[in-house]
């Protein structure tokens, strides 16, 4: 039998729609080996059309722009109706597109990650022939916006139980839904089982005393700097390691704060699986990957801030289940974490509320009905 072919289908706005695909892809092969071909292609890169082939080099500063203007978006275009409406727009000037892409990877399956991409795969996917199965998987926790619930699609997959109402709202059929969780890869899966001593010799990192990882996702968004300027200020005893990730404007910054031996900057890295065991302590923004790898750790985090909209349920969900402190401004973040550097039990409890909310078999699950879908659609 031919190998089953998996198309997956993503964009770097951001870093959680790659790091969800890759994490499916990885499950994939592991479950399957030679029996499965997977693809990862940036869709909107692909396609080549303006503006959305620009979507991934706009994002940081459209997210960091004003923030009411993108909450005013969000809420304007978060109903069925809007996205129907944007979508039969924009369908006929992506249509040529579409149809490229599913020339160029033929697959059985096609998988997106992103939230902008589904509703047109759900046209698309008509006029394909043969006739392919499609699938998303919704990498928003809770502030799911409508786009990720655009129909037509075989099946979508959710990280909360919470969402199937919403979904079902929007007109999805319940047929089609898969409670899986969030996606993670298998090495955060692993780097969870290792000794954390272990982890920090690795990295070069003192084995003794408190770790404090701030991060701001893949692109470093956010008042990272303020937070990290604040938290030094505070002098505590403690390492500090800052995670820049692609921002080299903000490395620049963090290393003209202080030459503070305590502090370690470090820029876009595959080693965030280590990173995050080492840390006893995680500050970030509210972006859901970040939070479902901390989730896996029982790491106890300090959230500075949520991208309005789409990231305000996950702050209602670290707060909700006290897994977290929604600390809004950089004093205040540097508070939060002097307050749990001096609470060491109220940190393992936030830990372990933490760990409750993990799912660190999602994209094992997700693999498997992928497979299934395969096999019932085209045997």
């Amino acid at each position: 039998m031919p190998a089953k072919r998996f198309l997956l289908l993503f964009s770097d706005t951001g870093g959680g729609h790659r790091a969800g695909a890759q994490a499916v892809a990885q499950a994939l092969h592991q479950a399957y080996g030679d029996a499965v071909h997977v693809t990862l292609v940036d869709a909107l890169v692909f396609s080549r059309k303006w503006p959305f082939h620009r979507f991934p080099a706009w994002y940081p500063y459209m997210v960091r722009g004003r923030a009411w203007g993108w909450k005013m978006g969000f809420r304007l275009t978060d109903r069925a109706a809007a996205v129907e409406i944007l979508t039969r727009l924009a369908y006929p000037y992506v249509r040529p597109a579409l149809h490229a892409l599913f020339e160029a990877y033929p697959a059985d399956v096609v998988v997106s990650f992103h939230a902008l991409l589904n509703r047109l795969l759900g046209l698309g996917v008509r006029e394909a022939r043969p006739p392919v199965a499609t699938a998303t998987v919704i990498l928003d926790m809770i502030s799911a916006h409508a786009l990720w619930f655009g129909r037509g699609l075989d099946r979508y997959f959710l990280p909360q139980e919470a969402l199937a109402a919403r979904a079902k709202a929007l007109g999805i059929s319940p047929e089609t839904l898969v409670v899986a969780g969030m996606p993670v890869r298998g090495e955060m899966v692993e780097a969870a089982k290792m000794p954390q001593a272990r982890a920090r010799n690795l990295l070069g990192l003192n084995e003794d005393g408190r770790v404090v990882l701030v991060v701001g996702g893949g692109d470093g968004m956010g008042p990272m700097a303020d937070v990290v300027k604040a938290i030094l200020q505070r002098d505590l005893p403690a390492q500090i390691v800052t995670i820049a990730g692609r921002n080299d404007l903000l490395r620049q910054r963090l290393r003209s704060l202080t030459p503070a031996s305590s502090l370690r900057i470090e820029g876009f890295t595959q080693e965030m699986h280590l990173w995050l065991r080492a840390a006893d302590i995680l500050v970030t923004k509210a972006g859901p990957n970040t939070l479902a790898e901390a989730f896996v750790m029982g790491l106890p985090t300090v959230l500075y801030a949520a991208i309005p909209g789409q990231e305000e349920g996950n702050v209602r969900l670290v707060e909700g289940h006290g897994a977290g402190v929604w600390a809004p401004h950089p004093q205040r973040a540097a508070d939060a974490v002097a307050s749990l550097l001096k609470d060491e039990e109220g940190r393992r409890a936030m830990g372990r509320r933490a760990r409750e909310l993990a799912t660190p078999h999602a994209a094992e699950t997700i693999a498997r009905e992928l497979y299934n879908l395969a096999m019932t659609k085209h045997g």
